[in-house]
């Protein structure tokens, strides 16, 4: 694995609406299929995967798990459709940001795309987190230990992504391949080693009430959350079309996988060991033993690879797109000799360590979740608001993707998805509380603020950077005057 060589790029095509780079250097496409698979499947299977799997698994009758996550994987869908037409009519780093403005109000667009934005931090926080407890407890190791190999973790992924797009998509492709596959294989061992016949694999309502299935379904819609954030690598891909199949792929993968390790849980673990923070581990010790308690605490560990990785992959292009229109502050566009905009992933990884670390101390990464969930989901119903929107909007422009029958799909998509975000706001670990809708509106007010107040100065500051650099060049020197054979200007030339 070599990292990106410092040659320049091949300029990508400008799609509709795409702001000009006036010169600067621009992102590479040298991304393949395969990283667009890696990089969509492992921002949605971090270590949360486990827990919310394991979390799902009370709401069904025996080991029917499973219809729960197959039915939230048809919603998932719904949503991939919902995205691939968007990203189809704007393949850019910035299309969220894009289609969203030529929808709605550009303040309004701007300060739901930045409130957004946070979705990716507390998806790493989190997931540092549940990375770290897992590793204390196989370790039997203080707390502090943890931090430290989250620190480290983090780190890595930081320089990984600095040196290049190439290398960052190779520990992608690996990491991500490593963990869904020991995984499914961890899964399937256990349930060959249980020796019982599966318990109510078709029945989900076996002793349970309706709404509890639709309690594992709005949590199994959570299995697949972040998967969409591969669109903002839109600008590296070398075919525009591997983003909706991609995509596609990394859905089919984890309802697959998810499957597996919840029909898996349900069948051999206990009330206590489904509650803990590292059912994993459990998991791995029933089909391994001891050994397999110390692969799935490994495969945990790469899951903090594949997921803080990844997300710096598609958080920073994001961010350097944005400030590239302008809408940002100037330097977060800046790229190194590698093509990477290395200040948004520094200051990710800075801002991710920091959230992490409060995490650790207060122990409120269900509350992290939540919002994580309200926020997806919330993007969700405004992608599929936009989709009926620029249908009437703009109906003439190219659409490489559409959506069927948009007017239903559509429809349903804002309603299924709008009630799945206000229910996340107001329920921590399946329990009443308003603490995650608190934490999104102050998230919100912050993104106001900032489009309100400090945007305008942000862009009167880079038009008057943009004016004297203006003024301070040079004027261009008279084109040269023909001359004949002998040095004298040529006849008829003024």
């Amino acid at each position: 694995m070599t990292a990106d060589r410092p040659a320049a790029p091949a300029p990508a095509a400008a799609a509709p609406g795409v702001p000009p780079t006036g010169g600067a250097a621009l992102l590479r496409r040298a991304l393949g299929l395969r990283t667009v698979v890696s990089t969509s499947a492992g921002l949605a299977f971090a270590a949360l995967e486990y827990l919310a799997a394991a979390g799902l698994v009370a709401y069904v009758a025996g080991d029917s798990a499973w219809i729960a996550v197959g039915t939230a994987g048809l919603l998932a869908l719904l949503a991939w459709g919902c995205f691939s037409e968007l990203n189809g009519m704007f393949p850019t780093a910035a299309a969220i940001r894009l289609y969203m403005k030529r929808s709605m109000d550009d303040r309004l667009a701007l300060t739901i795309t930045l409130t957004y934005l946070t979705t990716i931090v507390l998806v790493v926080a989190a997931d540092a987190f549940i990375v770290g407890t897992a590793i204390a407890h196989v370790l039997g190791q203080s707390t502090w230990v943890a931090a430290l190999m989250i620190a480290a973790l983090l780190a890595f992924a930081v320089a990984t992504n600095l040196r290049g797009v190439k290398v960052a998509g190779g520990v992608q492709d690996i990491a991500t391949s490593c963990v869904l596959a020991v995984t499914a294989v961890v899964a399937l061992l256990a349930l060959f080693r249980s020796h019982r016949a599966l318990r109510f694999p078709l029945s989900p309502l076996h002793g349970h009430h309706p709404g509890d299935l639709l309690e594992a379904v709005a949590l199994g819609v959570f299995l697949f959350s972040a998967f969409e954030w591969v669109t903002t690598s839109a600008e590296e891909v070398r075919r525009p079309r591997d983003i909706h199949r991609g995509m596609l792929i990394a859905l089919a993968l984890l309802v697959t996988v998810c499957s597996l390790i919840t029909v898996a849980m349900s069948h051999v673990l206990t009330h206590h060991q489904l509650a803990s923070a590292y059912p994993q581990l459990s998991l791995g010790r029933a089909a391994l033993g001891q050994a397999g308690l110390w692969l799935m605490a490994a495969v945990t560990a790469v899951t903090a690879v594949n997921t803080f990785n990844g997300g710096f992959i598609t958080a920073s292009r994001f961010i350097y797109a944005t400030a590239r229109e302008g809408s940002l502050p100037a330097p977060l566009a800046r790229l190194n000799d590698r093509a990477v905009p290395w200040v948004p992933v520094v200051a990710l990884g800075v801002i991710s360590l920091l959230v992490a670390l409060v995490v650790a101390l207060t122990g409120s990464w269900e509350v992290l979740v939540a919002v994580g969930a309200a926020l997806e989901a919330l993007i969700y119903a405004v992608a599929a608001y936009c989709v009926l929107r620029l249908r009437a909007r703009l109906p003439d422009q190219p659409r490489p993707f559409r959506l069927p029958i948009p007017r239903v799909l559509g429809g349903a998509g804002i309603v299924v998805f709008g009630i799945l975000a206000v229910t996340a706001s107001v329920s921590v670990a399946n329990k009443f509380d308003l603490v995650p809708l608190v934490v999104i509106a102050l998230g919100a007010s912050v993104s106001a603020a900032y489009v309100l107040f400090a945007l305008p100065r942000v862009q009167a500051a880079a038009e008057a950077k943009k004016a004297a650099r203006g003024r301070r060049r040079p004027p261009r020197p008279p084109a040269p005057t023909p001359a004949g054979p002998a040095g004298e200007p040529t006849a008829g030339v003024a």
